[in-house]
């Protein structure tokens, strides 16, 4: 299984760490693995999700 981390999935998609992070916290944008010291990792499933978002 492949992930991204919110920093690779910032750059990779030109979106503001800060807007993924907002993504997160309002429910719209849930990482799918989360660490105990709070680093984010996306799937392909959270990318399929954020291009419906982003397109939108």
């Amino acid at each position: 299984m492949n992930r991204w981390t919110t920093g690779q999935v910032s750059k990779q998609w030109n979106i503001s760490v800060r807007t993924l992070r907002y993504y997160d916290q309002i429910g719209l944008l849930t990482p799918s693995y989360k660490e105990d010291n709070g680093r984010r990792y996306y799937s392909e499933e959270d990318l399929f999700t954020l291009e419906k978002i982003t397109f939108a």
